[in-house]
């Protein structure tokens, strides 16, 4: 039998096995295709994972935030156990403690005259009451002394309101070491923040490092600075920078000056210089002298803002480094005798840490009257 004969007699066969290995490799394709699409699918799962684990890496950790109350209340608590949390359990009970409660007192950063004022308070009105009403008795006596005098606060100080087309300059004043490049830096943040456009007059001009720290605050807050070559009239600086603020609109105008020791009249003097400098572009400028004042400093502090009011007619405090190691009394002998408001309050570094001064919030956490 030749092989054509041999073909057709077994074509059934040969085409039978034809199908059948061509359906065997269809569905080995077919389910390698399928291999491939479930491979991919998990793929691209492992890669959404992954993604997702890069995103949550990057993601900032979000730090738990902690209230104004409770930061002025961790910044006032070695004061308040250490001194003025004292008094109520000093004077309670059958036998005032009255020795010890004037110790206390006298290393508290209020004045002498105070200190008697307040023991007579305490021997009228105490005698026989619980701790926790001995003080409130000391609450009330330095609220006393203090409220009249708070409610002479401008209130733009803190708030810009946008509908008053106005340029407000303020004026910052105090020692080397306040706070004082640092607490415009605040300062000009929170106004920037609340829709104001501001500008700040680096007029520190004998410490380039001031001026620097300050661009760094600017730079950060959005806002505009004036600063001249190291060792120009600072008077000129300031004329340069008001001018500016009235001419371009600006709703804030800050002025930095250079710290000085108080008890140098030549240095106070110059200062009065740049304050009659700024009124020549505007007689109402500057609308506020805010005197910065590092609260570590106890009855210093007290003296600084004689000093410096006398010179400058201040019109507002601003209160920093109230911490651990501030026994923060002075704040009332100063408001009381200088009937100077205390418009900002600060307890650390951030911005956050720069807080408009609440009289009823910072007596009561200064005593322990309230727990934040």
């Amino acid at each position: 039998m030749d092989l054509q004969s041999l073909v057709l007699e077994n074509i059934e066969v040969y085409v039978s096995g034809f199908i059948v290995l061509g359906g065997a490799l269809f569905y080995y394709l077919y389910r390698l295709k399928q291999a491939e699409k479930k491979l991919e699918d998990k793929v691209e799962q492992i890669e959404e994972k992954i993604e997702q684990k890069i995103e949550e890496v990057k993601a900032p950790v979000e730090v738990p935030k902690i209230s104004w109350t409770q930061r002025l209340s961790i910044g006032l608590e070695k004061s308040r156990s250490e001194v003025w949390g004292k008094i109520g359990q000093l004077f309670s009970g059958a036998t005032p403690h009255l020795d010890e409660i004037e110790e206390v007192l006298y290393t508290a950063d209020i004045p002498t005259g105070m200190v008697q004022q307040l023991l007579e308070k305490l021997e009228k009105d105490g005698k026989g009451k619980e701790a926790n009403d001995i003080q409130k008795l000391v609450y009330g006596f330095m609220k006393e002394k203090m409220e009249p005098v708070q409610h002479n606060i401008h209130k733009d100080v803190f708030n810009f309101h946008a509908n008053e087309k106005k340029t407000r300059v303020f004026m910052i004043v105090g020692v080397n070491g306040a706070g004082k490049t640092t607490t415009i830096g605040k300062l000009a943040t929170k106004l920037k923040s609340q829709g104001a456009k501001v500008i700040v007059g680096a007029c520190d001009t004998f410490r380039a490092a001031a001026v620097d720290q300050l661009q760094v605050w600017c730079d950060r807050a959005g806002v505009d600075m004036v600063r001249a070559k190291d060792g120009a009239d600072p008077s000129g600086v300031a004329y340069d920078t008001v001018a500016k603020a009235f001419s371009e609109g600006y709703d804030y105008c800050l002025i930095d000056t250079a710290g000085r020791l108080h008890t140098n009249q030549n240095l106070m003097d110059e200062l009065a210089k740049t304050k009659r400098v700024m009124a020549k572009i505007n007689p109402e400028a500057p609308q506020e002298v805010l005197l910065v004042l590092d609260a570590i400093t106890g009855q210093n502090a007290l003296k600084q803002a004689q000093e410096f009011h006398k010179a400058l007619q201040l019109t507002g405090i601003i209160f920093t480094k109230c911490d651990g190691s501030a026994k923060a009394g002075s704040a009332v002998g100063i408001v009381d005798q200088l009937r100077v408001p205390i418009t900002y309050i600060g307890v650390g570094e951030s911005v956050d840490d720069l807080h408009l001064f609440d009289l009823d919030l910072y007596l009561k956490t200064l005593v322990g009257l309230e727990s934040p």
